[in-house]
Formats: structure tokens, sequence, C-alpha cells
């Protein structure tokens, strides 16, 4: 897959890449090294269980760190998922578990949309 396919791929994954590009000072292949590195911070089993546990703290670091990392790569369609999260805890903390845990789902299901691209990306790249 060249670059400009794996980058319009990109955008229809919810990435704003020319947006993203910019944040990497017009750097497309740091962009692309740090992209690539998306799936290793998405730590759903941590947050997971700091929302089992219901610790203020790390659950709040994990997903304010998710978010931060979401936005930075301009993954907006994800960003806005953990911003969600971040909006309900921010409002009730852990009073509703139930919405927590959907939002927490729905982001899952959003990340390994992009997941499954970069892993196809490094797939191409290993065969090619």
């Amino acid at each position: 897959m060249d670059q400009n396919t794996f980058l319009k791929k990109l955008d229809e994954a919810g990435i704003d890449t020319e947006k993203a590009i910019g944040r990497f000072m017009g750097n497309t292949a740091l962009f692309l090294k740090f992209v690539r590195r998306l799936p290793e911070a998405l730590r759903f089993k941590e947050i997971r269980t700091a929302l089992q546990q219901e610790d203020d703290e790390a659950f709040y670091m994990l997903v304010h760190t998710l978010k931060g990392t979401a936005a930075n790569l301009s993954a907006e369609n994800l960003a806005e998922c953990v911003q969600a999260i971040l909006v309900e805890y921010r409002t009730s903390g852990f009073k509703h578990m139930r919405k927590l845990e959907g939002l927490l789902r729905e982001t899952e299901v959003e990340s390994e949309k992009l997941s499954e691209l970069l892993r196809d990306m490094d797939a191409a790249l290993a065969d090619g």
C-alpha cells in the first residue's frame, strides 16, 4: 500500500490527516510513525480495570491520555468518543457505571477500526 493510499484510508477511518500532518510540521513520515503506535496507546484493559475498581486517578489519567493521543493524531471520531467518556465522568463520577461502560464499548469499537487499518498497513509493509 503506497503512502497516499494509506493516508486516504486513514481519512476514511476518521483521521484528518491534513490537520495531523500539520501538527507534525508537515513531516508525513513522522506522523505515520506516531499513528502506527496508536494501538499501543489503546490501554482499554487498564481503563476497564480502573473503571471497575472506581479508581478515580487511574481512570481519569488513562482516559485523558487517550484523548490527548487521539486529538494529537487528529483521530476525530476516536477523540469524540473519548471526550464523551470524560464529560460523563466529570459530570457524575462513577455514579452512572452502565453509561460509562457503554461509552467505553463505543470507544473500543471505534478504535478497532483504526487498529485494523494499522495492522493491515504493517502487514503490507512487511510483505512489500
